[in-house]
């Protein structure tokens, strides 16, 4: 064979090659930005970013949410505890309200012991102050929530599922967006923050208290023991603030023993900024007598106590 018919033969055989190798890696490119369009048009990816003022992490987003009528599964996300459940009643009739922890004695947080009843567990106090240590959620029991993979403790979720559904009646959607968090979990989202603000130049103890206005730390979050939610709404070009979702919120929440856990008007008190998405839940007759005291939690636990 002489070297016209090997060129030839070459040409036959390495253009074909090329073409397919493009034609991959077109396929390719076109498979990513597919990918990231359908991530980046989630409405609850995009609100999230939009409050939290950073990236959602999968964490948060569960794309198969539950239908409604799904029977709760107890579930266990740190496949390597066991969580017992609790045999408190989900829901007593009168609920009594506990006064707020002794001050701390040192500079750090104070370190308080998870209620084993309900009542007190009900009005338990977490803030920069008071904390509960990496075991308080292996008392709990998880479940999950009315129209999210979301997982909140079983006394708190029972209330949550009926207000989603009374919501869901009057033509409101709340976007369960997130609820129980594990300690480890916190000190990986809390520490991201300080690092963020370490690298604009701050030491450590003043990016860690910068830090906790926008994320409480580990132990000191309401997420850790599965008592609160995170609620959007799909359309993320409003701020949640100005939505029918939180209006109705503000209207309605106290009767199924949810309230606003960071008012705008307490920042000073609670230490935290703003947060029109985050609902705690206390129980209903103390939510209402907190609502209309007009005072936050903070400032109800000292005023009864």
């Amino acid at each position: 064979m002489d070297k016209q018919q090997n060129d030839a033969l070459f040409k036959k055989m390495i253009i074909p090659a090329v073409i397919l190798f493009l034609a991959a890696v077109v396929c390719v490119v076109f498979a990513v930005r597919a990918g990231k369009s359908k991530r980046a048009g989630s409405p609850v990816t995009e609100e999230y970013s939009a409050l939290y003022n950073t990236a959602a992490p999968s964490t948060y987003y569960r794309p198969e949410p539950r239908s409604d009528n799904w029977s709760k599964q107890t579930i266990t996300p740190n496949t390597t505890t066991t969580r017992a459940a609790t045999t408190a009643s989900p829901a007593p009739a009168t609920q009594a309200a506990t006064a707020a922890p002794p001050a701390s004695s040192g500079s750090g947080a104070t370190l308080i012991d998870f209620p084993a009843d309900t009542a007190s567990w009900q009005m338990i106090l977490l803030n920069k102050r008071y904390r509960v240590d990496s075991q308080a959620d292996k008392t709990i029991n998880l479940v999950y929530v009315a129209g999210s993979g979301e997982l909140m403790d079983e006394r708190a979720a029972v209330w949550y599922d009926k207000m989603y559904a009374a919501a869901k009646e009057d033509g409101i959607s709340l976007w369960p967006c997130s609820g129980y968090r594990s300690y480890d979990e916190q000190v990986e989202l809390f520490d991201e923050f300080v690092y963020d603000y370490m690298n604009e130049g701050y030491g450590r103890e003043e990016a860690e208290e910068l830090a906790s206005r926008r994320r409480m730390p580990a132990g000191s979050s309401e997420h850790n023991i599965g008592i609160c939610m995170d609620i959007i709404c799909a359309d993320s070009s409003v701020h949640f603030e100005n939505t029918e979702a939180y209006a109705w919120l503000s209207a309605n929440a106290a009767n199924y023993g949810f309230i606003l856990r960071y008012p705008e008007n307490k920042v000073d008190i609670t230490g935290v900024k703003f947060e029109p998405w985050h609902w705690r839940f206390v129980g209903v007759e103390n939510a209402a007598a907190i609502r209309d005291s007009g005072l936050c939690l903070e400032e109800y636990l000292n005023k009864v106590g």
